[in-house]
C-alpha cells in the first residue's frame, strides 16, 4: 500500500512539475489571467498552445524578390528557430511571417487552425 501511494505521489509530483514548466513558457506571451481564462473556458485552446510550444514556427527560404516588398518586421538577434513565446508572440487567426538576417530565412509563427489541423493528425 506505502509503495502504491508512493508511486501516486511521485507521479502526480513529476505531473505538477511539467505543468508549471509549460505555464512558466506560456507566460513569455500571456499573461497569467489570460492562460487561467482560456484554461477554464477553452481547453482545447490551452492544448494548441501548449502543442505550439514545440511545433509552432519553422523556417522557410526568403527570396528578395518575392518577399521584399512585404516589409517584414526584421528579427536581428535571431540564430536558430525560435518558439513563438521566444518572440513573445500570441497565437493568432493567421499566420504571422518575420525575416531573420542572420538565418537569411523567414520566420513563420503558424496560425490557430494550422496547429489545429497538424494536432489533429497526431492523434
Amino acid at each position: 500500500m506505502k509503495y502504491i501511494f508512493s508511486l501516486f505521489f511521485l507521479l502526480s509530483f513529476s505531473l505538477l512539475g511539467t505543468a508549471q514548466k509549460i505555464d512558466k513558457t506560456l507566460l513569455k506571451s500571456y499573461s497569467k489571467e489570460e492562460l487561467t481564462k482560456i484554461k477554464n473556458t477553452d481547453p482545447e485552446h490551452y492544448e494548441v498552445l501548449v502543442y505550439a510550444i514545440d511545433h509552432g514556427t519553422y523556417l522557410s527560404e526568403y527570396n528578395e524578390a518575392k518577399h521584399g516588398q512585404l516589409n517584414l518586421k526584421e528579427l536581428p538577434r535571431i540564430e536558430s528557430l525560435p518558439s513563438f513565446t521566444d518572440l513573445n508572440l500570441k497565437i493568432e487567426a493567421f499566420n504571422q511571417y518575420f525575416y531573420a538576417p542572420k538565418l537569411d530565412k523567414i520566420v513563420v509563427v503558424k496560425s490557430e487552425w494550422v496547429l489545429n489541423f497538424e494536432k489533429s493528425k497526431e492523434e
